[in-house]
C-alpha cells in the first residue's frame, strides 16, 4: 500500500497490526516491534500523519504504564517506538518517572531501559540496573558459540545469521563496557573486554568479535540503505523465485 501511494490505508493497517496482532498470534511480538515499526517509519517518510500516529501509540503506552498497567510489555513497546523515532530521552524520562511511582515494575524494565539511560549519560542509574557483567558475557557467548557450532545442521537460509549473531553479541558486550567505564570501573571493563573474546573459540569468529568491539566499529548492515523501491524489487524477486520453485516441484 505504501509503495502504491495508498498512504492512509497503509496507516490504518499498521495501526491495526500494532494494536491487535498479539491477540491473533502472541509470537508476533518481535516482528511487531521490529519490522512493523521499520515499515511504519518508511511510511512516515512520505506521509507525515504516520509519524504523529506512531507518537500517539507511544504516548498511549506511556500512559498505561504510568497508570499501573502494561508492565514490561508496555515499556518494551514504548522503548521500541522511541528507538525508531530517535527519542531515547523520552524513554529515559518515562523510566525515571516509573522508578519513582513503581520501583518493582521499573526493576523489571531496567534492562530494556539501559540503552536510553546510557544515552542520557546517567551512569549512576545505569550501574544500579547492570546485571553481573561476567554472567552477561558468559551467557551471550554461549548463545553465539552454539549458533556457530550448529549453523550446518539447520535448514539453509540466505539470511546472514552468523554476522547478525556477532553484531548482537558485540552490541551487548559494548553496552556492559560502556556502563563499567561510565561508573569508573576501568579495570573491570578491560577484564570483561578480554573475557568477551577469550570465550569465543572459533578463530574467525573471535577475530570478527574483536573488530566489532573496537571503538567506532560500524554495524555490519545499514538499514537506512533499504529504500521502499528497493524493498519492492526484492519482494517481487522473492515472489518470482517462489513461483519458479513451485513450477519445478510440479
Amino acid at each position: 500500500m505504501t509503495l502504491e501511494g495508498r498512504h492512509e490505508e497503509a496507516l490504518r493497517e499498521l495501526i491495526w497490526f500494532h494494536e491487535h496482532a498479539l491477540e491473533e498470534e502472541p509470537s508476533l511480538y518481535g516482528v511487531r516491534n521490529s519490522y512493523g515499526l521499520f515499515y511504519w517509519m518508511d511510511l512516515a517518510q512520505v506521509y507525515p500523519p504516520a509519524r504523529a500516529a506512531l507518537e500517539a501509540q507511544r504516548d498511549r503506552h506511556a500512559s498505561t504504564l504510568l497508570d499501573g498497567g502494561g508492565g514490561r510489555q508496555a515499556f518494551g513497546d514504548l522503548a521500541a517506538i522511541n528507538e525508531r523515532l530517535d527519542c531515547a530521552a523520552h524513554t529515559y524520562g518515562v523510566f525515571c518517572e516509573l522508578l519513582a511511582r513503581d520501583p518493582d515494575t521499573a526493576q523489571a524494565c531496567g534492562s530494556r531501559a539501559m540503552e536510553a539511560i546510557i544515552a542520557a549519560g546517567d551512569f549512576a542509574l545505569a550501574g544500579r540496573f547492570l546485571p553481573d557483567p561476567e554472567r552477561v558475557v558468559c551467557r551471550a557467548s554461549t548463545l553465539l558459540n552454539w549458533d556457530v557450532a550448529n549453523r550446518r545442521v539447520r535448514p539453509f537460509t540466505i539470511a546472514p545469521r552468523i554476522k547478525a549473531g556477532i553484531y548482537n553479541y558485540a552490541d551487548e558486550v559494548k553496552q556492559v563496557l560502556t556502563v563499567l567505564e561510565g561508573c569508573g570501573r576501568h579495570e573491570e571493563a578491560r577484564r570483561i573486554a578480554q573475557l568477551a573474546t577469550d570465550l569465543i573459540p572459533a578463530t574467525t569468529i573471535r577475530r570478527a568479535v574483536r573488530a566489532a568491539l573496537l571503538p567506532g566499529a560500524r554495524p555490519w548492515y545499514e538499514r537506512s540503505a533499504l529504500s521502499l523501491r528497493t524493498i519492492g524489487r526484492k519482494e517481487k524477486l522473492r515472489h518470482r523465485r517462489q513461483l519458479a520453485k513451485a513450477a519445478r516441484a510440479a
